[in-house]
């Protein structure tokens, strides 16, 4: 039996009419809010970027600019241009203004961040109504583990929000379509370039392919309203190519390659919780457990927000044949279940899946609200302060959350994270390589010349050694070549997240036989160790 179609409709309609000069007014205040909303995830995103230095993957873009500078758009070819075309601009827009290489890198991606707060709204706004739109702009605008990823200089924000940007416009063609399906397809092709600009942000296809599938069970016949196939996917692939334009080149196919066989990875490994758990293949019985976005939501995301998704979940099972809670159960579903089955896990690659929460936890606030305003067993006065007191809670608690994390937002927890394991210690990558470049310079002011930095963030290492007043420093992969020879005077930065098979048997003997000459934290938890190895 043939599914029935879903509804196209906005599931929580205003309930009540609207004047023309009061749908006016109603237009500036949300507007008003959504600029105001997006300013406040922009302050949080931008304020001190550059409090810590560059992490691994952020310098393979500084090197990728400094080549695109020269003419040569092959580097760092496994990941496509557009993030970096918008970091290079930012590199070339701060250029003599006091700005930190740190901050003018990073700064694309806070402003993207910020600018997912409208793409939310939008799409939470057309799917779902206002009141979870705003709720989930919220949400979003001050979600520390958002936050902490929309600060670093990786293509997930970037992906994100040109995911939701597509969604949104392919909803809005879905709705002009129902009368006008001629009209619709500027909506469509809107939606193509989109994912086209997605795909030249991120080499992550599954995410156009979660909403095809969407597409494809709710709506098994559309009719007249479906995009027009050589204009919609005409549309995606010249967005791609025109911000992507460096896959045409030879030398990235053969970069790529070698990249999908390994031919770029040094070393092997990913720390999670106290285990080092192989890291080279997409499927593996040894690989990174399945728990561990299961856990990362039920330890990083603030118990507020938790607790919402109770009463959020039950909403989504109850209208699960409505559209827009149907697209919500695919994409939280789906990506979570492909994601915790693929044996190489990031916290990064959490992104939209910290997205879906929001949302979840939205629809869970609001029906919430909703369901206290109406017990009538209660009084007017008390169902209006039992109300706004739980908004209140439901409001201030991902804020607090944030609060208290600031400015090593990725190393936050919520109460349960903080009984189960000290900082640090469950997710090693949260500390993205805090505290190299402060190493660098306590090494610089005291090192022999010629002196050697080993360390797994050699690359990270090597730039602010290029940048220090000690260009006879030198540095040395851990992994890759071990320790360096004994008639060199040299420093060992250990790092949690970044011991290796290769590693770990070489740091295990260095921290058991001598104290670390120094050490570099990340709020409280120690990202940074130092061993001082003196001439032989």
């Amino acid at each position: 039996m043939k599914a029935a179609a879903l509804p196209t409709t906005r599931t929580v309609p205003i309930a009540f009419p609207l004047t023309h000069g009061f749908a006016l007014s109603r237009t500036a205040a949300i507007a008003i809010f959504i600029v105001a909303i997006m300013a406040i995830a922009f302050g949080l995103r931008a304020a001190n970027l550059s409090t810590y230095g560059f992490s691994e993957d952020e310098i393979n873009k500084v090197r990728a600019i400094e080549q695109y500078e020269h003419g040569r758009l092959s580097a760092n070819a496994e990941h496509p241009m557009l993030m970096k075309i918008a970091m290079w601009t930012s590199v070339e827009l701060t250029r003599g203004k006091n700005v930190a290489i740190e901050t003018a890198i990073r700064l694309p991606n806070a402003l993207v961040g910020a600018a997912t707060t409208a793409a939310l709204y939008a799409v939470c706004d057309l799917l779902f109504g206002t009141p979870v739109a705003m709720m989930a702009a919220l949400l979003w605008a001050v979600d520390v583990n958002a936050i902490a990823i929309n600060r670093i200089g990786k293509e997930d924000t970037f992906a994100l929000f040109f995911f939701l940007l597509a969604v949104w416009s392919y909803e809005r063609a879905k709705r002009e379509g129902a009368n006008d399906p001629i009209g619709a397809q500027r909506w469509y092709a809107r939606s193509g370039v989109s994912f086209g600009l997605m795909l030249a942000s991120k080499y992550f296809p599954h995410y156009l392919g979660v909403y095809a599938l969407f597409n494809e069970i709710t709506d098994r016949r559309p009719g007249e309203n479906r995009p027009h196939k050589l204009r919609y996917y005409g549309a995606m692939a010249a967005a791609f190519l025109v911000a992507n334009i460096a896959v045409l080149s030879p030398a990235t196919w053969r970069y790529i390659v070698d990249y999908v066989q390994g031919g770029t990875v040094s070393h092997h490994g990913y720390p999670f919780a106290g285990q080092l758990y192989a890291n080279t293949s997409l499927f593996s019985f040894d690989g990174v457990p399945a728990t561990f976005y299961l856990r990362m939501l039920a330890t990083k995301v603030p118990v507020v927000v938790l607790g919402a998704l109770v009463p959020g979940l039950i909403e989504t099972i109850r209208r699960r044949r409505e559209r827009g809670f149907a697209f919500l159960s695919l994409w939280l579903g789906l990506f979570l279940a492909g994601y915790s089955l693929a044996a190489v896990k990031f916290l990064r690659y959490a992104l939209p899946l910290f997205a879906a929460v929001d949302v979840l936890a939205a629809i869970g606030i609001v029906a919430g609200v909703q369901w206290l305003l109406r017990k009538s067993w209660l009084s007017p006065m008390t169902r209006v302060t039992v109300a706004a007191a739980a908004l209140t809670v439901s409001i201030f608690g991902p804020i607090l959350a944030q609060q208290a994390a600031t400015p090593f937002y990725s190393l936050s927890r919520n109460a349960i994270g903080e009984r189960l394991a000290p900082s640090g210690t469950t997710f090693p990558e949260e500390t993205y390589d805090y505290g190299v470049r402060e190493a660098v310079e306590a090494i610089a002011a005291v090192a022999e010349p010629g002196a050697v930095i080993v360390s797994d963030a050699p690359a990270v290492v090597a730039y602010y050694v290029e940048h220090s007043a000690r260009p006879d420093l030198h540095a040395r992969s851990l992994s890759a070549e071990g320790l360096a020879p004994s008639s060199d005077p040299s420093f060992v930065i250990v790092q949690s997240e970044h011991l290796t098979f290769e590693n770990r048997a070489l740091v295990d003997r260095l921290q058991r036989v001598s104290a670390p000459w120094r050490d570099f934290r990340a709020g409280d938890a120690v990202a940074t160790q130092v061993f001082r190895i003196p001439r032989s």
